[in-house]
């Protein structure tokens, strides 16, 4: 079997590598590959000193002597690494009995706090996913809590090759994609550094097309020019809009789209504060504060797939509530209970199709979580169940972690009692300052906060009966107290607050609109814990309303996120501004979480800050309408900027953009459960549904259009500039396209296109071949739900078309449901309803009411066209044939021949 190993290599690499030894334990293979080097006579050319890596450890503006005195090379001002050195970094020394390599550092300490001996392991999951780990040999170290998946995967024909430097060679790591020779991952001639609280790995990388470290304020396609990229949470504006600012989460995932079309993916799987630095060479680094290395290589090799693998790792995406795929309707600064019925009433009074009444801090006492305002906000809990939820309209309120420490606040009180807040280095709780004042903060990784948080939210639900929960706050953010940061008192000057190195994170200190790193909790200390404290939040959340609502699926959207959050809950983009250009970076940010498994992700619609101007207001819905999570939120103190407040023109094109959005809602639940069963994003980029397509990965494609993609089937292509009246558009040439517009469609083929898109109604595109189930009637998801279906089949050259519908009960857990599959072959479309689960009897099938099928040859259609025994009413308008049921049709075998 090792020798197979060697022989699936490169050729190159084939004639290099010598078996050391591996050892199968459990469910992973550990094998280590040393290779001989052979060094040509134009390898062993001269070369410059200095290697093109930066040695940052030295600081800034370091001298010639401090910067070799560490090992390093000046060079312009700048420190860095020796080229091709043998004489400072780790050097393999011995292999263990079980596969593992032992590094010893070699050189000049570059600090004091280097870590001697180093332990690498190397693992093959599955197939498709290998692990290496990087960490101390001598002593435990931190590492992520939260267990990956590991299920029982078929590891047959692995198809990543992990090759490593053998004994007596400085330590390099090479992971090849055996299937397409590519070498994703390359440290070779670059140095790896761990010290306590500083690790770095450089790898060389196979293309300039990067994706990922969210959560950035930049093009979906990251800049490789020397741009170093944060990633701390932290309470932050998203502007100025920038690849190197850091936002409220961390995600330390990226994809790299390579030339041939492959791709594949990288999960650091750390959570201490990191920086990942990229070059054009092209090059990444990754620097993180503390922890292990621990990565993780996802082959792919296409980009939707890349996205299934580390869902494979990190969890599926959690399967939202039926009602949650409608629109959301919130605003901080609703002043009382009047303002928010008056609001609720002028747009549920004008039709507007909506879900969700969403509630901010205001409703809060003095800005106490789990508290109603007892003047401004007398009757809060009637008029939700009265007057909201009776309507089929369903409540989410905000609520923050950090706590008022307010003598005789109940719940500060009972949390108090039971110990659950986070202490600083002396064991005291931590008191900062949020909304309330003076605050404490859970430690959620504590198990007895996780029933305290219960409790208390199960309690405050009897007097306000909540359907949802919105989380922010999160990161956890924390104000100053007259310049002073991590708490009222400041941080201990120690290590652990000003560690050697500062990632580029805002702020004069980590610690800066934070807690001090060096604050106590369950499973640690902040500085290791701080970029999960909205997962653990969110998981406690999740726990909460399992127990509240049982049997019923939860509803939370979560400011401050990490890997594996998408099992549990949804993300917004936060504080944006209202502006064109953040209308057009909230497509980039919600590419960036759907990439990493939240596709249940979107922007305040409208802008958070400022106030939209009419065109932009319409704009704004009307690409708000494709968000996965769709809500419109603005800022206390702006102009009211719900669609009820503008006049009836305006009101008008934007209720058309969510009618369009709620006739889709078969299709959008289809997409979430899709992405739940296999981690398949919904919004996507065109790249990534066609990873050939050349037009589609060029370099400058973020910049020419704007468009992207909603599962396999609708292509969305927004008007982003203002005064613009038509967009450009590029439709990808292997498929033929429709354009939808005023409920028409119309065959305009595919390539490059400049296509009308007036105020009126933004048109959207849908891929021939595909068959669309809608629902069109119906203010809520529960009233659509229970309408007659229209099936919209788009013919494609072959006159074929094909598609299929999910449908459960749309809130329970209960794993019974229905798929209906359309076909139309052979000028004969046919319905197939599958059932699954003991109760799948009970969800009511919907009726069909309506066929229309473009792109038909009227003069070859029959003089009789037959739906089995239905009374049918036939037209045929342009190069659409429309069958309207004189009564709604079972879909149980339907199958109408013309």
């Amino acid at each position: 079997m090792l020798r197979e190993f060697c022989a699936g290599l490169t050729a190159p690499a084939r004639r290099r590598c010598v078996i050391i030894g591996a050892v199968t334990t459990g469910v992973a293979l550990f094998v280590v590959v040393s290779v001989i080097v052979i060094v040509s006579g134009k390898e062993n050319e001269e070369r410059t000193e200095a290697s093109v890596w930066k040695c940052v450890i030295a600081g800034d503006s370091p001298s010639k002597e401090s910067c070799e005195k560490i090992g390093c090379v000046l060079s312009e001002g700048e420190c860095y690494f020796p080229r091709n050195s043998t004489k400072l970094g780790y050097k393999t020394t011995s292999v263990l009995h079980d596969g593992s390599l032992i590094l010893s550092w070699t050189g000049p300490l570059i600090h004091p706090t280097v870590i001697p001996e180093l332990l690498v392991q190397v693992e093959t999951i599955s197939n498709e996913i290998s692990r290496v780990v990087i960490k101390n040999a001598k002593r435990d170290r931190y590492e992520i809590p939260i267990p990956l998946k590991r299920d029982t995967w078929s590891r047959i024909d692995p198809d990543l090759a992990v090759e490593t430097s053998g004994v007596g060679e400085m330590f390099w790591m090479t992971v090849t994609r055996k299937s397409t020779n590519t070498t994703l991952f390359d440290t070779r001639d670059t140095v790896l550094v761990f010290m306590d609280q500083f690790l770095e790995i450089t790898s060389k990388l196979p293309s300039n097309r990067l994706y990922g470290f969210a959560e950035r304020g930049a093009p979906f396609r990251r800049s490789m020019d020397n741009i170093t990229m944060p990633l701390f949470a932290h309470d932050n504006f998203p502007s100025p809009i920038g690849q190197d600012i850091n936002l409220y989460s961390s995600q330390p995932f990226y994809m790299m789209a390579e030339d041939d079309g492959s791709a594949h993916g990288v999960l650091i799987y750390n959570s201490n504060a990191m920086e990942a630095h990229l070059k054009p060479i092209p090059s990444v680094t990754v620097r993180a504060m503390g922890g292990i290395l621990d990565l993780y290589f996802l082959a792919g090799p296409s980009p939707i797939v890349v996205t299934e693998q580390l869902t494979e790792l990190i969890g599926k995406p959690f399967l939202p509530p039926y009602w949650s795929l409608g629109f959301h309707l919130c605003r901080y600064g609703y002043k009382n209970l009047t303002e928010t019925r008056e609001t609720f009433l002028r747009n549920w009074d004008r039709h507007l199709p909506m879900d969700v009444q969403w509630q901010d801090i205001d409703y809060m006492d003095k800005k106490l979580i789990f508290t109603i305002d007892p003047e401004n906000y007398k009757g809060l809990g009637e008029f939700v169940r009265k007057e909201v939820q009776t309507k089929g309209v369903h409540y989410v309120i905000i609520v923050d972690p950090a706590v008022g420490r307010t003598e005789g606040f109940g719940v500060f009180e009972r949390g108090k009692l039971k110990d659950v807040y986070i202490k600083t280095s002396k064991g005291e709780d931590l008191v900062g300052k949020v909304w309330p004042g003076p605050t404490v903060f859970p430690d959620f990784t504590n198990p007895t906060t996780a029933g305290w948080w219960k409790d208390e939210m199960i309690e405050f639900h009897e007097t306000l009966p909540f359907d949802g929960i919105w989380l922010d706050m999160n990161e956890p953010a924390n104000f100053d107290e007259n310049g002073t940061h991590g708490s009222i008192h400041g941080c201990e000057d120690n290590v652990v607050n000003h560690p050697p190195y500062k990632p580029c994170t805002s702020g004069p200190t980590l610690y800066y609109k934070t807690i001090c790193l060096d604050a106590k909790q369950k499973w640690g200390i902040q500085r290791d814990l701080h970029n999960i404290y909205g997962l653990t939040e969110t998981i406690a959340t999740h726990g909460a309303l399992v127990e509240l609502f049982p049997e019923k699926r939860p509803f939370i959207i979560s400011r401050s996120t990490f890997p594996g959050s998408g099992q549990y809950g949804g993300h917004w983009l936060g504080d944006n501004e209202s502006s064109w250009k953040h209308l057009r970076q909230s497509i980039m940010g919600i590419l960036d979480f759907n990439l990493v498994g939240i596709p249940m992700t979107g922007a305040d619609i409208g802008g958070f800050m400022g106030e939209p101007t009419e065109e932009l207001a319409i704009r704004w819905h009307q690409l708000g309408a494709w968000y996965p999570f769709c809500r419109n939120h603005n800022m206390i103190g702006s102009a009211d900027q719900d669609p009820g407040v503008y006049g009836e023109e305006v009101f008008w094109k934007i209720k058309r953009a969510l009618e369009i959005r709620y006739d889709l809602l078969p299709y959008w639940y289809t997409q979430f459960k899709l992405t739940h069963q296999k981690g398949t994003p919904i919004i996507r980029a065109t790249f990534q549904n066609y990873p050939n397509d050349k037009t589609a990965a060029a370099e400058n494609f973020d910049e020419d259009y704007t468009q992207f993609l909603v599962g396999d089937s609708i292509l969305v292509a927004p008007v982003v500039t203002k005064g613009d009246e038509e967009v450009r558009v590029y439709l990808p040439a292997v498929d033929d396209w429709f354009i939808h517009r005023n409920d028409t469609y119309t065959l305009v083929g595919n390539g490059l296109q400049l296509i009308p898109a007036p105020l009126e109604e933004l048109p959207y595109f849908v891929k021939a071949g595909t068959v669309l189930f809608l629902q069109k009637k119906g203010q809520t998801t529960v009233d659509r739900r229970k309408s007659d279906l229209e099936l919209h089949v788009l013919l494609n050259a072959d006159k074929e078309a094909t598609g299929f519908m999910y449908l459960d009960d749309g809130e329970t857990m209960d794993t019974a449901y229905h798929t209906i599959r359309a076909t139309l072959s052979r000028r004969s479309l046919k319905l197939e309803t599958f059932s699954f689960g003991k109760s799948a009897g009970n969800i009511s099938l919907p009726k069909v009411s309506k066929v229309e099928v473009a792109n038909v040859d009227p003069d070859t259609i029959e003089s009789e066209v037959v739906c089995g025994s239905e009374n049918i009413a036939v037209s045929i308008e342009n190069d659409t044939l429309i069958i309207v049921f004189g009564e709604s049709a079972s879909l149980v075998g339907l199958i109408c021949n013309y």
